[in-house]
């Protein structure tokens, strides 16, 4: 009887980076001076009840993705449940937060649906169109933030690097977005797209079936655009899911804010004649970390988080002899990036048998 031999992948090689990176980041946070080891002997040294409020914060946000799922799902299966949605965000999250640059996400969340006999390309279009709604309004806010906080944004300017990052990140929040507008809203230049992506297949002879490979993708176009033209008929419905996800990026965006009074750092920072945060100045720096931090290709941004952080916030988190950077970084991921996995991977059960995924059969034409 022949044993298969085990082999040492590249993709089993970059887990275990990933996770020898985030174990290292997280003992460093813990354990080096003034980490959160020291915080928390000390007495009183911060509020646990504003880190809960930070968590509910946040966790209210994957609510609210429920909530826009369902809408837009329901604009064609009006039998989708709001349980059925969540189960659907919080699998989006699981698989979002342990994938490279979020991409197992929305490919889970659409096995999911299909197994609820929700059509995949109806799916598809849904979980884009949402994703743009995403783009725009963080794109927007983006834009906003720089506004309200140039003087603070142009001080971030203060090294080659950082400007870099800066710069990388907001352009690249731009240029996605951009793209997916076009590939929304224009068929045509999608169709060339794939015309491109055909070249090249054909050119690349180590894959098997390119013809075969390239009609499916047209077809799977063709019925994402076909969900596109029955979302385009619901106006209200869009107008609801801006106003929705503006709340759900604001949730998102809070976190920092509510670990900031956990410390007490307003007041240090006023018995310090330091400038004190307010909330919309947080929601707006932690804007900057998002951007920044998404051009780190790994799970969790891990690495391009904290840096990102470190850069943004330090001014409020290191006054006079006060120094909370490291503890804020470690409840801040603890908060928005652990936390979620934690409470999203009993979802992931719901995922089983992805094997069978090309089992089922969808009516797209309905």
């Amino acid at each position: 009887m022949n044993k298969k031999k085990f082999r040492i992948s590249g993709g089993l090689i970059f887990n275990l980076i990933v996770f020898a990176m985030s174990i290292y980041l997280i003992l460093y946070f813990f354990m080096s001076e003034d980490g959160l080891i020291d915080l928390i002997s000390q007495p009183n040294s911060f509020n646990v009840l504003w880190i809960i409020v930070a968590f509910l914060v946040y966790l209210m946000n994957t609510f609210v993705d429920s909530l826009v799922t369902m809408l837009f799902i329901r604009t064609k299966y009006k039998h989708f449940s709001f349980f059925e949605s969540m189960k659907v965000a919080f699998v989006g999250v699981f698989f979002s937060a342990i994938t490279p640059s979020s991409t197992g996400g929305q490919p889970m969340q659409l096995f999911l649906m299909a197994k609820k006999n929700i059509a995949v390309g109806f799916g598809s279009a849904c979980m884009t169109q949402k994703f743009i709604v995403y783009q725009i309004v963080t794109a927007l806010f983006s834009v906003f933030a720089v506004i309200y906080k140039f003087d603070y944004f142009k001080s971030a300017f203060s090294s080659f690097w950082s400007t870099l990052l800066i710069i990388c990140g907001f352009c690249m929040q731009m240029i996605v977005t951009g793209f997916f507008l076009l590939v929304s809203f224009s068929p045509k230049i999608t169709l060339k797209l794939i015309s491109l992506i055909s070249k090249i297949m054909h050119k690349l002879s180590f894959i098997k079936n390119p013809e075969a490979k390239i009609e499916r993708l047209k077809k799977e176009v063709n019925m994402f655009h076909n969900g596109n033209k029955e979302l385009y008929k619901h106006k209200k419905l869009l107008a609801v899911t801006y106003f929705l996800v503006l709340i759900q990026v604001v949730l998102i965006l809070s976190a920092p804010y509510f670990i900031y009074l956990s410390f007490d750092m307003p007041n240090i920072a006023a018995q310090n004649s330091a400038p004190v945060g307010t909330f919309i100045d947080f929601i707006c720096i932690q804007s900057f970390v998002l951007f920044t931090s998404n051009l780190v290709p790994l799970p969790g941004a891990s690495g391009g988080a904290e840096l990102a952080f470190t850069l943004y916030f330090r001014q409020f988190f290191v006054v006079g002899a006060v120094n909370k950077i490291k503890p804020a970084i470690l409840l801040w991921r603890l908060v928005t990036y652990y936390g979620s996995i934690v409470v999203s991977a009993p979802f992931s059960c719901y995922t089983k048998d992805r094997r069978k995924v090309n089992e089922l059969k969808e009516d797209f034409g309905k």
